[in-house]
């Protein structure tokens, strides 16, 4: 029986420009196809390398995408939202251009494998917006300023990176690459379209040459809702141009209550998407500004409503039983006399309690009780399932500080139990246990979690259903280590820095620090 014949790629393992070094196909779109690459001249650092479908053929046409690509390089330049274009060239008449090299996942992967929050989707926009607002200001080219319309905003072309420092970074690919494949000379509409039907605005699908901002808004409008509802606002019965040329100009967008009667997203916010994807350019908000201002108004009000629904609802019960039931407790006989810690499920009267057993010497235990805690977790579920827990102790003059860490493995059945039930129950039980009389438990300390870590918990618990390991569970742990010694390192030089500053005002203070510290770790 013969077997099908395997593509094979003739760029894997080609040298371009005598420089870059193909690896790997790493994706592939209508405009071309994306590789892995080495930069042979800074000593094999890693790029990616987008090789376009279609060839040169004239002067002039190779000294339009020179340009194109002349701005791509200045918006990334501009603006951490926009990949950074490192250089281009011609291989054999066909052109490719060279970004940094992201890790991390786009926009459509992202909503496959989960829905995203309020409080999600408006980081997630803010920073699209921002990205978007650097190019429509445009850039200066021989003493002109030249405002850059992407044209083919789509969940592809926005890509999502991780950073210890800034946490989650969003990055708008393909600046400029659209308007240049448009251009092209000696091609018919129908020929030289270039854009993702699904997300196109009308008077771009019309062919309309002077394309302006709004058209990039109606494709943002078009992703909003994509991105808060889980669905496109139109429905076609065939993927042809005719057929999504009739959506966008004539097919009204379904209210978000249509579309899910469970759905809960402000009303300010539904009414902006709705004014995004109007049909007339004059109808839409008439620049990025305006959406970033509404976006801003609507992050206050959620923020403003989270805290008030924060601080009237009782989100912990009565703990009093369960700790006079820790302090019953006594330090397992499997364990070693030392300072160490541990994660354990304790079976309660009030049901089960996630707790964490810690064994500290007496003067350091008397330091912490009643004084400040936090509680924060570290994930990178896009690559492995995996949550490291935080606790960190500190006495009033910081003179000592304690950071209780533990790795809980999702993939793993009583990592899965240990984050539901604090997820469930939203707090935990602290034991200390004294070196100098290791036996009895001599104090019990309750933690508790806001509403949103609770809904970070339960969130991670359905992610889990759907992620893929990516890497094993060692070199998860490594990297969340890593991750963690970072955060370690500027937490302490703040904690510092504050403790010099505002010795009076002890409470208000550390409300301070922990805000930074909510701020500093990795959000996922």
């Amino acid at each position: 029986m013969l077997k099908p014949k395997t593509e094979v790629d003739i760029y894997i393992g080609k040298f371009l420009n005598n420089r870059y070094l193909i690896k790997d196909l790493i994706g592939k779109g209508g405009m071309g196809r994306v590789y892995l690459a080495e930069d042979a001249a800074k000593g094999g650092t890693l790029v990616a390398v987008k090789i376009l479908m279609l060839s040169l053929g004239t002067q002039q046409i190779s000294q339009r995408f020179a340009r194109e690509v002349f701005i791509g390089a200045q918006l990334g330049r501009k603006s951490k939202n926009i990949v950074r274009v490192l250089s281009y060239g011609v291989d054999d008449k066909t052109p490719f251009y060279v970004m940094e090299y992201l890790l991390g996942k786009n926009l459509k992967q992202i909503l496959k494998i989960q829905p995203l929050t309020t409080a999600k989707f408006l980081d997630i926009c803010q920073q699209i917006c921002l990205g978007l607002q650097c190019a429509h200001q445009g850039i200066s080219l021989k003493g002109e300023i030249y405002p850059i319309v992407h044209r083919d905003i789509k969940p592809e072309n926005i890509f999502m990176i991780e950073d210890a420092n800034q946490g989650e970074i969003v990055k708008i690919l393909d600046f400029g690459i659209a308007k240049f494949l448009t251009e092209r000379s000696g091609m018919t509409l129908t020929d030289s379209f270039i854009g993702s039907l699904p997300y196109c605005s009308p008077e771009h699908m019309e062919g309309r040459k002077l394309l302006d901002v709004r058209s990039d808004i109606y494709s943002l409008g078009v992703l909003m809702f994509e991105m808060l509802t889980g669905k496109h606002p139109f429905q076609t019965q065939s993927n042809s141009f005719g057929t999504w040329y009739q959506a966008h100009r004539f097919q009204i967008p379904p209210t978000f209550e249509e579309v899910n009667s469970q759905i809960q997203v402000p009303q300010e916010l539904q009414k902006l998407v709705m004014k995004c994807l109007a049909k007339e350019v004059s109808d839409r908000p008439q620049n990025i500004s305006q959406i970033l201002e509404k976006l801003e108004q609507v992050k206050h009000q959620f923020n403003d409503h989270s805290w008030q629904a924060a601080s009237l609802v009782q989100l912990v019960p009565v703990t009093s039983v369960s700790e006079k039931e820790c302090l019953q407790k006594t330090w397992p006989k499997n364990k070693p006399i030392a300072p160490i810690g541990f994660p354990h499920l304790l079976h309660t009267t009030q049901g089960t309690v996630a707790t964490i057993w810690a064994m500290l010497p007496q003067e350091e235990i008397s330091k912490f009780l009643n004084k400040t805690h936090g509680t924060e977790f570290i994930a990178k579920m896009n690559i492995y399932p995996m949550l490291l827990w935080v606790t960190v102790l500190c006495d009033a003059q910081l003179s000592l500080t304690r950071w209780l860490s533990y790795f809980l493995d999702l993939k793993d059945q009583k990592g899965q139990k240990i984050v539901r039930v604090l997820a469930d129950t939203g707090y935990y039980h602290l034991l200390f246990f004294a070196l100098e009389e290791p036996t009895r438990c001599t104090h019990v300390m309750t933690l508790t979690f806001t509403a949103s870590q609770r809904q970070q918990l339960a969130d991670y618990l359905t992610i889990n259903q759907k992620s893929n390991e990516l890497i094993s569970p060692e070199q998860a742990k490594n990297i969340l280590k890593a991750e963690y010694e970072k955060v370690k390192l500027e937490i302490r030089q703040n904690l510092a820095i504050d403790s010099q500053s505002e010795k009076a005002g002890f409470k208000e203070w550390m409300s301070k620090i922990f805000e930074r510290f909510l701020q500093l770790l990795i959000r996922n």
